[in-house]
Protein backbone atom coordinates (compact mmCIF):
# COMPACT_ATOMS: atom_id res chain seq x y z
CA UNK A 1 0.00 0.00 0.00
CA UNK A 2 1.21 3.52 -0.77
CA UNK A 3 0.33 6.97 0.58
CA UNK A 4 -2.03 8.68 -1.86
CA UNK A 5 -0.50 12.08 -1.03
CA UNK A 6 3.28 11.52 -1.10
CA UNK A 7 3.70 8.03 -2.58
CA UNK A 8 5.55 6.59 0.42
CA UNK A 9 5.19 2.81 0.79
CA UNK A 10 3.17 1.98 3.91
CA UNK A 11 2.66 -1.09 6.06
CA UNK A 12 -0.71 -2.74 5.37
CA UNK A 13 -1.99 -1.86 8.85
CA UNK A 14 -1.04 1.86 8.70
CA UNK A 15 -3.64 4.49 9.58
CA UNK A 16 -1.39 7.46 8.79
CA UNK A 17 1.61 8.02 6.55
CA UNK A 18 4.79 8.27 8.62
CA UNK A 19 6.37 10.50 5.94
CA UNK A 20 3.70 13.19 5.49
CA UNK A 21 1.03 12.48 8.13
CA UNK A 22 -1.75 11.96 5.60
CA UNK A 23 -4.62 9.72 6.74
CA UNK A 24 -4.66 6.48 4.77
CA UNK A 25 -7.79 6.19 2.65
CA UNK A 26 -7.91 2.62 1.37
CA UNK A 27 -11.38 3.07 -0.14
CA UNK A 28 -10.23 5.91 -2.43
CA UNK A 29 -7.04 4.06 -3.32
CA UNK A 30 -9.02 0.91 -4.19
CA UNK A 31 -11.53 2.86 -6.28
CA UNK A 32 -8.85 4.40 -8.50
CA UNK A 33 -6.84 1.20 -8.80
CA UNK A 34 -9.99 -0.59 -9.98
CA UNK A 35 -10.72 2.16 -12.53
CA UNK A 36 -7.16 2.08 -13.87
CA UNK A 37 -7.06 -1.72 -14.03
CA UNK A 38 -10.23 -1.55 -16.12
CA UNK A 39 -8.46 0.83 -18.53
CA UNK A 40 -5.51 -1.59 -18.83
CA UNK A 41 -7.92 -4.43 -19.58
CA UNK A 42 -9.65 -2.32 -22.24
CA UNK A 43 -6.27 -1.58 -23.84
CA UNK A 44 -5.28 -5.24 -23.86
CA UNK A 45 -8.68 -6.29 -25.21
CA UNK A 46 -8.60 -3.64 -27.97
CA UNK A 47 -11.69 -1.88 -26.58
CA UNK A 48 -10.36 1.62 -27.24
CA UNK A 49 -13.83 3.22 -27.58
CA UNK A 50 -14.44 2.30 -23.93
CA UNK A 51 -11.38 4.34 -22.96
CA UNK A 52 -12.33 7.34 -25.10
CA UNK A 53 -15.70 7.46 -23.30
CA UNK A 54 -13.81 7.95 -20.00
CA UNK A 55 -11.52 10.76 -21.21
CA UNK A 56 -12.01 14.34 -20.06
CA UNK A 57 -12.81 16.94 -22.75
CA UNK A 58 -9.19 18.03 -23.16
CA UNK A 59 -8.04 14.44 -23.77
CA UNK A 60 -10.98 13.69 -26.09
CA UNK A 61 -9.91 16.61 -28.27
CA UNK A 62 -6.41 15.13 -28.61
CA UNK A 63 -6.80 11.35 -28.55
CA UNK A 64 -8.95 9.08 -30.71
CA UNK A 65 -9.64 5.36 -30.62
CA UNK A 66 -7.50 4.98 -33.72
CA UNK A 67 -4.55 6.68 -32.03
CA UNK A 68 -4.97 4.47 -28.97
CA UNK A 69 -4.93 1.42 -31.21
CA UNK A 70 -1.38 2.33 -32.26
CA UNK A 71 -0.19 0.75 -28.98
CA UNK A 72 -1.30 -2.71 -30.15
CA UNK A 73 1.96 -3.71 -31.91
CA UNK A 74 3.99 -2.67 -28.85
CA UNK A 75 1.83 -4.77 -26.56
CA UNK A 76 2.02 -7.72 -28.94
CA UNK A 77 5.82 -7.57 -28.64
CA UNK A 78 5.40 -7.77 -24.85
CA UNK A 79 3.76 -11.17 -25.15
CA UNK A 80 0.55 -12.37 -23.57
CA UNK A 81 -0.99 -10.23 -20.85
CA UNK A 82 -1.03 -11.94 -17.45
CA UNK A 83 -2.36 -9.24 -15.13
CA UNK A 84 -1.29 -6.44 -12.81
CA UNK A 85 1.87 -7.08 -10.82
CA UNK A 86 2.25 -3.82 -8.83
CA UNK A 87 0.17 -0.73 -8.22
CA UNK A 88 0.35 2.64 -6.51
CA UNK A 89 -1.89 5.69 -6.16
CA UNK A 90 -0.87 9.25 -5.48
CA UNK A 91 -2.69 12.59 -5.37
CA UNK A 92 -0.98 15.71 -6.69
CA UNK A 93 -2.72 19.08 -6.97
CA UNK A 94 -6.18 17.50 -7.19
CA UNK A 95 -5.15 14.92 -9.79
CA UNK A 96 -5.17 11.23 -8.84
CA UNK A 97 -2.27 9.36 -10.46
CA UNK A 98 -2.37 5.57 -10.67
CA UNK A 99 0.72 3.63 -11.70
CA UNK A 100 0.29 -0.03 -12.61
CA UNK A 101 2.86 -2.58 -13.71
CA UNK A 102 1.30 -4.90 -16.25
CA UNK A 103 2.85 -8.34 -16.38
CA UNK A 104 3.37 -9.88 -19.80
CA UNK A 105 5.08 -13.10 -20.85
CA UNK A 106 8.00 -11.30 -22.54
CA UNK A 107 8.28 -7.78 -21.09
CA UNK A 108 6.38 -5.87 -18.40
CA UNK A 109 4.71 -2.54 -19.21
CA UNK A 110 4.12 0.44 -16.92
CA UNK A 111 0.75 2.17 -17.19
CA UNK A 112 0.12 5.62 -15.73
CA UNK A 113 -3.51 6.76 -15.64
CA UNK A 114 -4.39 10.20 -14.23
CA UNK A 115 -7.88 11.24 -13.13
CA UNK A 116 -9.20 14.79 -12.78
CA UNK A 117 -11.57 16.12 -10.12
CA UNK A 118 -14.53 14.79 -12.15
CA UNK A 119 -13.05 11.24 -12.21
CA UNK A 120 -12.38 11.53 -15.94
CA UNK A 121 -9.11 10.35 -17.48
CA UNK A 122 -6.83 13.39 -17.72
CA UNK A 123 -3.70 11.51 -18.75
CA UNK A 124 -2.73 8.09 -20.07
CA UNK A 125 0.81 6.83 -20.59
CA UNK A 126 2.13 3.38 -21.46
CA UNK A 127 5.80 2.64 -21.19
Amino acid sequence: MFCIKCGQQLPDDANFCAACGNKVDEETEGKYIDKAVEVVHFINDGEFDQIVEQLNENMKAKLTSEQLAAITPVLEESGSYKGIKKQSVQEKDGIIIVVLVGEYSEEDRIYTVSYDEDDRIAGLFVQ
